[in-house]
């Protein structure tokens, strides 16, 4: 079922010390600090389905994907990244945001034309998907959910979209940054911060405090984009992803 996943935790004598879920997509995702690969061991056991990626805390990440046999043939993106944190209740919005001439907003089914063509470029450079395995039907559902979940926004300018941002995961009290992009000759130009900050502006007022998410080490204009407004870095995250068959 979309956006569901089989789970699998390890107990201490307090309770829940590691989790581990498989989901929808074959992602595995990891939280296990004390024992990644038997973790990820008994969670493929259990839901008895391929995976294709793992994603987590660098560290636990190169412990499991071992476990994971994951095909070398089919390797997409293996990067560590910088993980990032804000805390909602010190972010204050402000015009100084915005671009002249650019409102941010949710995104609505009306943008996905420009949306999934946005999405295919961000798969091939972020995830490193090659350009025939990209699903441009799967990313248009899984972009229309976003849309009715509200979790993609849209930056406009005199009437063109020239930025988007969304939330990969949109809980109570955190958000998962994702999905952050501009098109090569709309960058260095604040479209990026401006989306993002509009978003986050949104959840702070709905109550959530603190928003997360995670950049290539070597993306330094991100880096810089993600700082100007707050986020913090807080530790190595990183994913192994497969190229779709």
């Amino acid at each position: 079922m979309r956006s569901q996943g089989t789970y699998v935790g390890a107990f201490d004598s307090i309770g829940l010390s590691d989790v581990a879920a498989h989901y929808w997509d074959n992602n595995v995702i990891l939280q296990s600090p004390n024992c990644p690969a038997e973790v990820a061991e008994a969670l493929i056991r259990a839901s008895a389905r391929p995976v294709n990626g793992v994603l987590g805390p660098w560290s636990q990440v190169e412990v499991a994907k071992d476990v994971l046999k994951l095909d070398p043939r089919r390797l997409g993106k293996v990067v560590p990244e910088y993980l990032y944190k804000l805390d909602l209740a010190r972010f204050m919005f402000s015009t100084d945001f915005n671009p002249v001439g650019t409102t941010c907003r949710l995104a609505t089914h009306q943008d996905l034309d420009v949306l999934v063509k946005w999405r295919r470029v961000y798969d091939r450079i972020t995830i490193g998907f090659s350009e025939n395995s990209i699903d441009d039907s799967l990313n248009s559902a899984i972009l229309s959910l976003m849309i009715e979940e509200e979790r993609l926004w849209v930056a406009e300018n005199s009437g063109e979209l020239v930025a988007t941002s969304g939330f990969s995961a949109a809980l109570q009290d955190v958000v998962k940054v994702t999905g952050v992009y501009t098109p090569q000759r709309l960058r260095n130009q604040g479209f990026a911060r401006c989306v993002i900050a509009a978003s986050l502006s949104r959840e702070k007022n709905k109550g959530v405090e603190e928003a997360l998410l995670y950049t290539e080490m070597d993306n330094y204009a991100a880096q810089n984009t993600y700082e100007s407004l707050g986020f913090k870095k807080i530790g190595k995250y990183g994913m192994i992803v497969l190229d779709p068959i």
